[in-house]
């Protein structure tokens, strides 16, 4: 008998563009298999500069990495392992650059949620 492999997006929802890409991973994820959970319940295991996407399937994956992986789960394919020909260091830094200012596109706004996300958020 198989193990069953439950993915996990760990993600910053208190962010809009976190937000937004785990409603696009929900709009992909025809099967259902990628559930979400707050980046937060990762606080005590994961190094502090580490604040905003890591993804849990067959590894542990973070950064440029967890989006490439989420991506190739959510659709079903490897097409975006495309991305790894780029070598991970520029991937992080373009993710690190993201990521540092991604609070800048709320501009104030609260961010809720989508309905569609909440109904697959998993909580320990």
């Amino acid at each position: 008998m198989r193990g069953v492999i439950i993915n996990i997006l760990y993600f910053d929802d208190d962010c809009i563009m976190c937000n937004t890409f785990a409603k696009t991973i929900v709009r992909l994820d025809r099967k259902e298999r990628i559930y979400f959970a707050s980046i937060k319940e990762l606080d005590d295991i994961l190094p502090e500069e580490i604040d905003s996407v890591v993804y849990y399937s067959d590894d542990l994956y973070m950064k440029s990495d967890a989006v490439i992986e989420v991506m190739n789960d959510a659709v079903g394919l490897e097409a975006f392992s495309i991305f790894k020909a780029v070598p991970v260091c520029f991937r992080n830094r373009l993710y690190d650059f993201i990521a540092r200012n991604r609070y800048r596109v709320n501009m104030g706004d609260s961010c809720e949620i989508n309905p569609t996300v909440r109904k697959r958020i998993i909580s320990s």
